[in-house]
């Protein structure tokens, strides 16, 4: 029963990251049929591996991926002349304050 407790700690710590992982797949454009087996993939690698190298892969994935993460949501749009702002290729207007009120 231990040892279940144990793994459901596992679980739910890598299960995120695995699939922080597919969402990376997602960005080199990994057709999507493909996301079960990538993260059925990335969780085989983290189970087999030996616990000491288990760990130190995971918190490798943590640090870099919330680094990814907190990148690519805090980076400066890009704004063009017209009072518009590129973020993630989808350009909105800046000028006016509509969505407040």
């Amino acid at each position: 029963m231990d040892k279940l407790i144990s793994m459901t700690d596992e679980v739910a710590l890598l299960a995120p990251i695995v699939a922080a992982y597919v969402g990376v797949a997602k960005e080199f454009r990994v057709p999507s049929r493909y996301y079960h087996l990538v993260s059925l993939l990335i969780a085989t690698v983290f189970i087999l591996v030996p616990q000491q190298v288990q760990q130190t892969l995971t918190t490798i994935s943590v640090i870099g991926l919330t680094a990814s993460g907190v990148y690519h949501f805090t980076k400066k749009r890009e704004e063009r002349s017209d009072g518009q702002a590129q973020q993630g290729g989808v350009y909105r207007h800046i000028g006016s304050d509509s969505d407040s009120g």
